[in-house]
């Protein structure tokens, strides 16, 4: 069909191939060969050139509209292929500071505005069922987690943990505590199956390597722990992103002195997702990564 829109337009066998870029003897051929399979004559040559027969006009304007869907056919699946276009499901942790899930994420919306990304929240725990199921193709997560042969994993950020104690507590007085000031207060935590490593992560850095301090009062999430300690629960330990946008009145958060205590932020996905959007997210994220380190 090229080849009879360029002839039909250029109305002329040498300047059709020169355009085309091919020999004339050639493109004079395809046209006989294509007039050969539809069963009409396209062009009616005589001495004076070469003109359209009724059968090549009703042909034309078809055959632009074939050649104009065949190119945009090309250039979705060229699209797709580069991770342009296409799908991504993305799992979004709630204790992650805005600043990088936004850098990864509204800056790869605004790379590849052609993918589709459905975005969903959870914890660590469930964003590795959801990701060995297939129901996700990347999450966020707080590593360690169970890498297990078919799930990767890089870390995207780290960020400090901080204390939340109720505003009349004496530790509110200070500017920053020591992680031993938290021995033998009441604690407000969530459960381990939530994400078992970041669980045990955050407790042996505040309160020791392998000690478990018992549990006050058990919540399900980070907005519920600082409730509950404004209530006067007790004590409990945050990501300091998180808490500074929660801010729930009764609650003073304090940073803790040296060495503070930190939770690592990652990135998770199958090993063996061959997804064009996913690649492209990941070659996104090594390239924002890279950049905030400088």
């Amino acid at each position: 069909m090229r080849y009879f829109v360029a002839v039909a337009e250029e109305l002329h066998y040498g300047r059709a191939a020169r355009r085309l870029s091919i020999a004339q003897p050639g493109l004079s051929q395809q046209i006989k060969v294509l007039e050969r399979r539809l069963g009409a004559e396209l062009f009616a040559r005589d001495r004076r050139g070469v003109a359209l027969t009724g059968a090549g006009r009703a042909l034309l304007p078809l055959a632009r509209d074939l050649l104009t869907r065949a190119g945009a056919a090309q250039a979705l699946v060229r699209s797709y292929g580069a991770g342009e276009t296409g799908e991504l499901r993305i799992g979004l942790t709630r204790s992650a500071a805005q600043g990088v899930t936004a850098r990864l994420v509204d800056g790869f919306r605004e790379e590849c505005p052609g993918v589709e990304m459905q975005l969903s929240s959870g914890y660590t725990a469930l964003h590795e069922r959801l990701l060995r199921l297939g129901s996700l193709d990347v999450a966020f997560v707080r590593p360690p987690i169970d890498l297990a042969g078919d799930l990767a994993c890089r870390e995207v950020a780290v960020e400090p943990l901080v204390a939340a104690v109720p505003v009349d507590h004496p530790l509110a007085r200070r500017r920053r505590i020591r992680r031993a000031d938290l021995a033998g207060e009441p604690l407000v935590w969530w459960p381990r199956e939530h994400g078992p490593g970041m669980w045990d992560r955050m407790l042996d850095q505040v309160f020791g390597p392998g000690v478990r301090p018992p549990v006050a009062r058990w919540e399900p999430e980070e907005e519920r722990l600082l409730h509950a300690v404004a209530l006067g629960a007790g004590v409990t330990v945050v990501v300091e992103g998180r808490a500074s946008r929660l801010r729930v009145p009764g609650v003073a958060i304090r940073r803790f002195a040296e060495p503070v205590p930190t939770l690592p932020l990652g990135l998770a996905w199958r090993r063996d997702s061959e997804l064009p959007a996913l690649r492209r997210f990941l070659r996104h994220t090594e390239e924002v990564v890279r950049s905030g380190a400088r």
